[in-house]
């Protein structure tokens, strides 16, 4: 036997090769041992390699080709001219703007003209006259049945809210909806309740595969490399960064518009008091959350990606994105929520006008939030819903107060005899 020979023959022999000379592993941490994982999950790298713009670039992109090509199969199988079919959505809603929903549910329902959709809406704590609006403008959607679950354990989404530091516990519902929509049912759409209309069909988005996931979902970050991690405390007891755990807890997915693998969920066991520990060792370590972000830190990069246009956050989005044709419009980022901002056909010009003189790609509404040019058309669409709805009487007059306020505020005043979009 040769020499080479010898050497691969002892390299087969189990024992693994040495590192090269200046190769130190890392010492264990005294008494230190990962937690254990409740969930199992495929075995992923913890960190990219190093990367330099260009490649950066193209690894950006690879993403956006697999959810393209994968959508034109979905397209050509579940869309286009096809049969009458039955959609399962759900939202999760609680606070003073239920009646806010009104919107999304009769985009949704004109948008499948020809199907049958059943709508589960989640809620904790939602008084009789809400429930019994909401009841009733659906009775009035000839494709669109209603079905109310109430979730009567209100104590872990409070405590969430709480360890999150975000408001409304509704926001985790979707987090238990394994567990309280019927064993029969594999998938379901979900999609937030007061800030989406629905503008294309959405059945090849509920037919996607999972892949063996948990989740179908756009990304958070759509222009920046994929993040593929473990689950928060497995890449925290390995020496994840804190860059990337903070990543983490702003949600690896964006959980506007998503397709939950209830079949997974419930094979894996997962409860909230899983979400409950993971919560309260993020507030330990100092993150806070939402319910995108709680998914993250629990289950890792535990999702297959879908096209951006189910879930298009325009305000963000780039010019070629907006070009797509969107299933699904989202009033996503440090922009005001639709019903909060109504502006009149000359306002608009106005805007456009002040933009233009100043040189500015923005308006600035207030320290947090500004408008561009392009953010009108999709705000115009929401009001055209919302025109056909009981609930425009109640939101048009505020948005339209605000509008003129905040204007007024930024110089950009539009005559008063200006006539308001319906």
């Amino acid at each position: 036997m040769s020499r080479a020979s010898r050497r691969r023959s002892r390299n087969r022999s189990g024992r693994p090769r040495p590192g090269p000379p200046d190769h130190r592993w890392p010492a264990p941490r005294a008494g230190h041992r990962p937690p254990d994982d409740p969930f199992p999950h495929p075995a992923v790298p913890m960190k990219l390699f190093p990367l330099s713009s260009l490649p950066k670039r193209a690894y950006r992109l690879l993403p956006r080709l697999w959810t393209s090509g994968l959508d034109l199969v979905q397209q050509r199988r579940h869309g286009g001219d096809r049969p009458p079919a039955r959609l399962d959505v759900m939202t999760a809603i609680g606070g003073n703007d239920a009646d806010v929903l009104q919107v999304l549910l009769l985009s949704l329902s004109e948008a499948h003209p020809r199907d049958r959709i059943t709508f589960w809406m989640f809620y904790l704590d939602l008084g009789p006259a809400k429930l019994a609006s909401l009841t009733a403008f659906c009775e009035g959607l000839p494709n669109l049945t209603l079905q109310l679950v109430r979730v009567p354990e209100k104590a872990d989404f409070a405590l969430l809210s709480k360890l999150g530091g975000r408001p409304f516990g509704a926001r985790f519902l979707w987090l238990a909806a394994h567990l309280h929509l019927p064993p029969e049912m594999s998938r379901i759409i979900y999609l937030d309740p007061l800030d989406m209309i629905v503008t294309d069909d959405l059945l090849p988005l509920l037919h996607q595969p999972f892949f063996g996931r948990y989740l179908v979902a756009c990304r958070e970050y759509p222009h920046r490399p994929p993040l593929i991690s473990r689950p928060a405390r497995q890449a925290h007891a390995r020496g994840a960064s804190a860059e990337k755990l903070q990543r983490m807890s702003w949600g690896i997915v964006n959980s506007g518009a998503i397709v939950l693998n209830l079949d997974k969920f419930r094979r894996d066991g997962v409860t909230m008091a899983h979400y409950v520990e993971v919560g309260r060792w993020a507030q330990e370590i100092g993150l806070s959350f939402g319910d995108q972000g709680l998914f993250s830190l629990t289950h890792g990069s535990d999702y297959t990606q879908t096209h951006d246009r189910y879930n298009l956050r325009f305000h963000d989005a780039g010019r070629r994105d907006r070009t797509l044709p969107p299933a699904v419009i989202h009033f996503a980022g440090r922009i005001p929520k639709p019903y909060h901002l109504r502006l009149t056909s000359e306002q608009q010009q106005q805007v456009l006008d002040h933009l233009a003189r100043t040189g500015l790609p923005a308006l600035p509404l207030n320290a947090h939030q500004t408008l561009k040019p392009h953010d009108l058309d999709y705000y115009r669409q929401w009001w055209d819903v919302c025109a056909r709805t009981p609930v425009h009487a109640r939101v048009a007059p505020m948005a339209a107060d605000y509008a003129a306020r905040v204007l007024a505020e930024q110089g950009v005043d539009a005559p008063p005899e200006a006539a308001p979009l319906p």
